[in-house]
Parts: structure tokens; sequence; C-alpha cells
């Protein structure tokens, strides 16, 4: 099982993004659960368009962390996906945490006893319970970055969260962290930003998801990327380097 942590401790750097559509490749090469950790719940909207709020209480990511509900219970299926929804109360994680420890290293200690092939887990921009909740269980930190002046600082913080992650936790294995280029356009700009991260020898970086409309525009309706569409392409080719 590859569990794959989406996380960029920046807003608009296309998390939710990256992993709704790199869950939806992943599912055609095994068993995959996308699970929401994000109390904007923009992953859970995506897969439930148009399912009203109270869909999400009978079973959720908080209800699981809160040991109130089970995995089997609270998963949904959308798109050959079991999906594990996010809510807003979600956001009330480190007041719960601090009641209750036990909660940050649940989510971990319930996914090694699953028979997924892959697991794809969206965080929020902000809020260390939910991210060393999620950095906890990862093989794979797969961090977004967009090209914007605060890109190479922004990997820098997701790298020291990782390592407080690793240090909560010292028998875990040390974590692999990929950097993805996103909406990545061709301008001279973007390109010397690329090359700039490209020398960090620390970093691995994969190949730029394309910047293109469609991406937005299809994950804001709700609808999967056109097959064989350029943005389609790029998310296979993430899949493939992941599987």
């Amino acid at each position: 099982m590859k569990i794959i942590t989406v996380a960029n401790i920046k807003g608009g750097t296309s998390k939710s993004t990256t992993a709704i559509h790199l869950a939806l490749a992943l599912s055609k090469r095994g068993k995959t659960l996308a699970i929401d950790m994000d109390p904007q719940a923009d992953l859970s909207d995506f897969f439930f368009p148009e399912e009203p709020v109270e869909f999400f209480d009978s079973g959720n990511t908080l209800t699981v962390l809160n040991a109130e509900t089970t995995l089997s219970e609270s998963v949904k299926p959308s798109n050959d996906i079991d999906v594990l929804p996010s809510i807003i109360e979600l956001s009330d994680l480190s007041y719960l945490a601090s009641k209750d420890f036990s909660m940050i290293p649940r989510l971990k200690n319930i996914l090694l006893k699953t028979k997924y092939d892959y697991v794809v887990i969206d965080t929020p921009g902000s809020g260390s319970s939910e991210n060393i909740a999620s950095y906890l269980p990862a093989s794979i930190i797969l961090v977004p970055v967009t090209p914007s002046k605060w890109a190479v600082r922004t990997v820098a913080q997701v790298l020291k969260k990782v390592d407080e992650a690793e240090r909560f936790d010292e028998q875990s294995k040390k974590k692999s962290v990929l950097i993805l280029p996103s909406q990545w356009g061709t301008s001279q700009k973007q390109m010397d930003l690329l090359e700039k991260l490209n020398t960090i020898k620390t970093l691995k970086i994969l190949e730029p998801i394309p910047k293109n409309d469609s991406i937005r525009d299809r994950t804001e309706t709700g609808k999967p990327l056109q097959e064989g569409s350029a943005p389609w392409k790029a998310f296979e080719t993430l899949a493939e380097k992941l599987k």
C-alpha cells in the first residue's frame, strides 16, 4: 500500500486539485481511498457535488479520528474510489486532540490495517493537528508548488513539518518528499524559478503539471479531466511515477 499525502502550508497551491485527479488516475491502477483532511472539504465537494452537508454527518474524517465510526462505516463510493469526506467541524481537531492525544496517530493505525493499494490524503493549508495526522501514515509527501516568489520558502516550511512528524513517530520509516510544480506556464520567469528549484540538491522535482484552464473548470464543476487531454496525460504520468 502506498499512502500519498498532498501537502503545502500555503493556500492556493492546487493541493485539493492534485489530490482529486491523482486519486482518479490511481484508481485505474488499484483499489484507491481518498481522504479529505481539509475542513474546507473541496475534495468532498468534488466527489459529492449534489449532496447536502448532512450527507457527511454519518461518517467522516472527524468521526473516524474521534473513534465514533469505523473507516468502513464512513467511506462513501464515487467514481470507483472510496472517499472519506471531511466536515467543517474538523477545524476543531487541535482542541479535541489536546484532550485526547490518541486522535493524532489514529489515522495511521487504521490505515495500516486496510487493504487499499493507494491512499491519497488531501490536507489544509494550515492546522498543525490535521497536517501531523496526515503526515504520519504517509510513505510519500507530495508538495504541489505554484510559480510564486514564495515557492522555495514554502517548500522549506513543509520539510520542517515533515521533520516534526518523523520526530513525533520515531518508529516510522523516513518519508519521501516529492515536489510537484503545478499550474506551471512557459514564461521565462517561471522557467527560471523551475530551474532554481532544480538546483536545490536535496529536493526531488517531478515533471510539472501544466497551467490549463480546463483543470480548474472541470474541478470546480465536479468533472474528471477529459481523457486524452494534456492535463489528463499529465496526471496519468504522475500516477505512473508514484504507483
